[in-house]
C-alpha cells in the first residue's frame, strides 16, 4: 500500500513541478517565488525514488540515488525562508527595511544550507531500511531535532499570520498547522507516513500563496 502511496505523491508533485514550470514564462524565472520549484523537484524525486526501493534492491545504486534525496533536501528546503521573504515583500505587508529583511532571508538561507552541509550531509552514513514492504537508505548520522525545518516553517507560519490578518488569504497559515500537525501526529502513527501526505497539502498551500502574491501584485 505504501509503494502505491508513495507514487501517488511521486505524481502528485510532477504535475505540480510541471504546472510550476509553465507558469515561469508568465511570471518570469528572476523571481525568488521560484525557489518553491527547487524543492517540488527534490520532492518529486524523494517521492519516485522511496516507491522503486524495493525493486532496485540493497546496494550501491541505491545508496547512491538515496544520497542525492538528502542533498537536495540540504540545498533546497531552506530556499523557502526566500521564498518567504518574497511573499512578505510582493504582498505589500513589508513596506519598511526591506534591504534589512532581504538581507537577513539570504543569511539565514545560506546559513541553514551550510548547517545541513555540516550536520546531515558531511560523514552521512546510510543504512537500508525496510518498513511496509518499502525499502530506502536513512541517514543514521542525522541530527534528531529538525533545526532547519522547524525554523522555516515558523517563518512561513508568521507571513501566514500576516497574510490572514492583513490581506484574508488564510491557506498559507493553514497549510503550516497542517505541517506541524502532521509533525505531531507522525509520532504517534508509525504504521503509515501521515508526514508526506500533510507534506504536500502544505506543499499546494505554498503553491496558493506563490499564484495569491502575484494577484497581489
Amino acid at each position: 500500500m505504501e509503494t502505491f502511496l508513495f507514487l501517488f505523491l511521486g505524481f502528485a508533485y510532477l504535475c505540480l513541478f510541471i504546472w510550476e514550470l509553465l507558469q515561469v514564462k508568465k511570471y518570469g524565472i528572476r523571481n525568488h517565488a521560484n525557489f518553491l520549484i527547487l524543492v517540488i523537484f527534490g520532492l518529486v524525486y524523494d517521492n519516485l525514488i522511496i516507491p522503486f526501493g524495493r525493486f532496485i534492491g540493497e546496494g550501491n545504486t541505491l545508496e547512491a540515488l538515496s544520497k542525492i534525496r538528502y542533498w537536495f533536501h540540504a540545498l533546497f528546503t531552506p530556499t523557502l525562508i526566500l521564498f518567504a521573504w518574497n511573499v512578505f515583500h510582493k504582498t505589500g505587508l513589508l513596506s519598511t527595511r526591506q534591504t534589512l529583511w532581504k538581507l537577513l532571508a539570504y543569511v539565514l538561507t545560506i546559513g541553514f544550507i551550510v548547517y545541513e552541509l555540516l550536520t546531515s550531509i558531511m560523514g552521512m552514513k546510510l543504512e537500508p531500511k525496510w518498513e511496509d514492504g518499502v525499502l530506502t537508505y536513512e541517514n543514521v548520522t542525522q541530527p534528531g531535532f529538525p533545526l532547519m525545518v522547524m525554523v522555516v516553517t515558523l517563518v512561513l507560519g508568521a507571513v501566514g499570520v500576516l497574510l490572514m490578518k492583513k490581506l484574508r488569504f488564510p491557506w498559507l497559515f493553514i497549510g503550516t498547522v497542517v505541517m506541524l500537525l502532521g509533525g505531531l501526529l507522525a509520532n504517534w502513527i508509525k504504521n503509515f507516513p501521515i508526514m508526506n501526505v500533510f507534506e504536500l497539502l502544505f506543499i499546494v498551500s505554498l503553491v496558493m500563496t506563490k499564484h495569491f502574491q502575484f494577484r497581489v501584485h
